[in-house]
């Protein structure tokens, strides 16, 4: 009896642990349906993935960097509905990576070749990207009429 209520305790589990896979490429957005109404949707790591929400039962997925992370959805009353594992890729096409040494620095190139903050790329690129951005922000914002 023991034995029958165990292993039908471990298929429950098994069954709600397994993760349907959904692949995504970083920097593009992907819809996806629910199985049932969502209640409450958690991203493991919000760095690799993230979900914004266009109905109950309607997400949109957002690979923002190279990885793996998983989503788990609950329903209204909290009951286990679906766990999601992403895979996000990076995009190839159009990319040069640049390898110094130990250093990388990765370019997009559609019409030139800019630079831009991938996960893994050495630290003095995001220093000065993030610098340029912080000057656009104030730039614009000095812009502004208040």
């Amino acid at each position: 009896m023991r034995t029958i209520f165990a292993a039908a305790i471990l298929s429950v589990v098994a069954s709600q642990a397994s993760a349907g896979q959904v692949w995504l490429t970083m920097d593009q957005v992907r819809p996806y349906e629910l199985q049932k109404p969502a209640g409450q949707i958690i991203v493991g790591n919000p760095a690799i993935a993230d979900v914004t929400v266009q109905d109950k039962e309607r997400v949109f997925l957002f690979g923002k960097a190279p990885g793996m992370t998983n989503i788990y959805i609950f329903d209204d009353e909290g009951q286990f509905v679906d766990n999601l594992l992403i895979r996000v890729r990076a995009t190839t096409q159009d990319m040069l990576v640049m390898h110094r040494g130990a250093e990388r620095t990765t370019y997009t190139c559609t019409t030139n070749c800019e630079p831009t903050m991938t996960v893994g790329d050495d630290t003095q690129t995001f220093t000065e990207l993030n610098q340029q951005v912080s000057t656009k922000v104030q730039q614009a914002l000095q812009a502004t009429p208040q």
